[in-house]
C-alpha cells in the first residue's frame, strides 16, 4: 500500500492513461491528469465499480486501472481509479476535476 488508511497525498505528476511514447527512453509513460488525490484503497467509501465492464478489467486479484477511472460515485459520476491487482501498488486515485478541497 502506498498510503496508510486515513491519509492522502496530492500527486503533481501525470497519472494513468493515456500512455504516450517517451522519445528519450522509448518507453510508454503515463500522461493522464496531474494532481490526483492518492488514498488507501479502503478509504473509497461509497464508491462503486464503473458500470462499463471494460473499465473494470483486471488480472487475478483486482482492478488494474489501465483503462482509466473505474469507480463511480453513487450518483453515477466518474470519480476515481482503484489499482487493486496483485502486480501493482495498491492505491485509490481521485480524479482532480471530481473533488473539491474544503477547509
Amino acid at each position: 500500500m502506498r498510503m496508510a488508511p486515513g491519509t492522502f497525498a496530492v500527486d503533481p505528476e501525470p497519472s494513468g492513461p493515456p500512455y504516450v511514447l517517451d522519445g528519450s527512453s522509448g518507453l510508454l509513460i503515463e500522461s493522464g491528469p496531474s494532481g490526483t488525490v492518492v488514498l488507501n484503497p479502503g478509504d473509497g467509501i461509497g464508491l462503486e465499480p464503473h458500470p462499463d465492464l471494460a473499465l473494470r478489467r483486471g488480472h487475478c486479484c483486482g482492478m488494474d486501472g489501465e483503462w482509466g477511472p473505474n469507480l463511480v460515485c453513487t450518483c453515477g459520476a466518474v470519480i476515481a481509479t482503484v489499482y487493486s491487482d496483485c502486480y501493482q501498488v495498491q492505491e485509490l486515485r481521485l480524479q482532480p476535476d471530481a473533488v473539491e478541497r474544503c477547509g
